[in-house]
Formats: structure tokens, C-alpha cells, sequence
């Protein structure tokens, strides 16, 4: 498992637990009561991670769309991370990445069924979504927001990357970690993810021990399944992946589980990732 550890830089621990011990107070004064965690009306799920970069959230957070979408009227708030624009937008067919985020106009893009939003301020968010006469919000689904604890969800999804296993990270910015791995414990559902589907049991006993969950805790664990290979230009599926020459372009935080994956798949294949 030498591929699971990550590196650590030694030499900026004395930042991570400046960083480390603002982080603890902060949650304490959510834990105490003296910063307010605020509850709705309806149904909110939240998925999200304790480290940087990526765990997954996209993928899963349109598994539960899927799961949803046809006996609720769901609705996806997001911060909208990197887009050009501030406050709460409403997508619309005009929507554009630089309007809203790439990942959210990726979700709003597959599901036009859903209504989907973004807004630094989850709370302001959700308030916005819930005042939209047509279509009604059944439930809402918060795309990375663990750490953002005004608002209190009714369920608690946490990621974690397989290949990046938070039991053995460290506080930013000598590690990846957003927070303390005492963190875990706000989770009602923690999902391993992009897990090789070849798994042996003894991993699996492994794992959810070194977790060390408590008992209301649910474990789950997740692999990525891939559609057929298409051309990007003609869209028709390649009925032979073994005869082409690929290049990968990736823009996606981990795309190590993807090129594992694919590699075989292809004659032969090259990487070109980009953040």
C-alpha cells in the first residue's frame, strides 16, 4: 500500500498546527453553540471531505441525483468554485462554466430535471432555493460542504480517496487535510472511493479498522465504472479501444484511479493532466 501514503512536508508542521488549532476552536464554537448551525424545512444531504482535492464529489453527488431525481424534485447548491461571478445564481440554459463553476454546469448540463444553484453562502443558498414557487425543492444536495457548518444537514456524507487515505495525512499546508481527522466524526455515511474492484477482503477488515468509525457511523466503499470509449469528435463508440493510440487530457484533482484504469483498455496511451 506504499502508493497510499502521502507525502508529507515535515517542515511546515509548526503552520499546520497554528492552522490546526484556529480550525478546532472554530469548530468548538459551532460544537458550544456560540456560532449557530441553522436547520430547514426540508430534507438537505451534504457530501463532502476533510483534504484538498479530489475525492469524488462530482461523481457521487450525480449518483444521488440519479438515486433521487425521479420521485423528488431535487435541487444541487454549490459554491461554484472558481466561476467569475459572486452571490447566489440560479443556473439557466444561458449558464455558462465561467458563470457558475465547471462542475455544477457539468451536473446542471446531464440533469435538466434538477434545479441547481450556487452560492458562497449555503445558507443564503438554500433560503433562495426554498422561495422558488416552480418547480418546488423536495430535498437538496450541498456539492462540498463539510466544513461549512452554518448550515446543519440532516445526513453527513464524507469522502475519502482511496489513494489518499486521510488516516495518514496531516493538517494543510504540511499535509491535505481542511481540518482534523477528529472531523470524521460529524459523518453519518463515509464512503471509500475510486477503489480497485479487485478488493480483497482483508483490505476491506483493514480499512474499517484503521477508520476506527463509531457505531452510527455507515462505511461504504466505491469504484469507479466506466461507458464505452467514444471519439470525441465523431461521438460514435470506438468498437475496438485495443487498436487506438489515446491521449488522456484530464483537468480533474486525481486522475492517477483513471489512468490505472484505462491504460489497459488501449493499444497505447499517454497523459496530459491539467488542475
Amino acid at each position: 500500500m506504499d502508493e497510499h501514503f502521502i507525502k508529507i512536508h515535515k517542515w511546515l508542521y509548526p503552520v499546520s498546527w497554528i492552522y490546526g488549532a484556529v480550525v478546532v476552536m472554530r469548530n468548538k464554537l459551532f460544537d458550544w453553540g456560540i456560532f449557530r448551525s441553522k436547520s430547514f424545512d426540508v430534507p438537505v444531504i451534504c457530501v463532502g471531505n476533510l483534504a484538498v482535492g479530489g475525492t469524488g464529489k462530482t461523481p457521487h453527488t450525480e449518483y444521488l441525483i440519479k438515486l433521487l431525481h425521479d420521485k423528488y424534485q431535487v435541487a444541487v447548491l454549490s459554491r461554484g468554485y472558481k466561476r467569475r461571478t459572486k452571490g447566489y445564481v440560479l443556473a439557466t440554459p444561458q449558464c455558462t462554466a465561467k458563470t457558475i463553476g465547471d462542475e455544477p454546469y457539468q451536473m446542471y448540463t446531464k440533469f435538466s430535471s434538477v434545479t441547481l444553484a450556487v452560492d458562497e453562502k449555503r445558507c443564503h443558498g438554500i433560503e433562495k432555493l426554498l422561495k422558488l414557487k416552480e418547480p418546488s425543492t423536495d430535498v437538496i444536495l450541498l456539492d462540498d460542504a463539510f466544513q461549512h457548518r452554518y448550515v446543519k444537514p440532516g445526513i453527513n456524507i464524507l469522502l475519502v480517496d482511496y489513494h489518499r487515505l486521510i488516516i495518514y495525512d496531516k493538517m494543510l499546508p504540511a499535509g491535505r487535510l481542511r481540518e482534523p481527522l477528529s472531523g470524521k466524526s460529524r459523518a453519518d455515511i463515509v464512503i471509500i472511493t475510486k477503489c480497485p474492484k479487485d478488493l480483497k477482503p482483508m483490505e476491506f477488515r483493514v480499512l474499517t479498522k484503521a477508520m476506527d468509525l463509531y457505531p452510527f457511523q455507515k462505511l461504504y466503499f466505491t469504484c469507479i465504472d466506466y461507458d464505452t470509449l467514444k471519439g470525441v469528435f465523431t461521438g460514435n463508440e470506438l468498437k475496438d479501444p485495443k487498436d487506438y493510440h489515446v491521449l488522456l487530457l484530464t483537468g480533474i484533482a486525481s486522475p492517477k484511479q483513471m489512468e490505472h484504469d484505462l491504460k489497459p483498455m488501449v493499444k497505447e496511451m499517454n497523459s496530459l493532466s491539467f488542475g
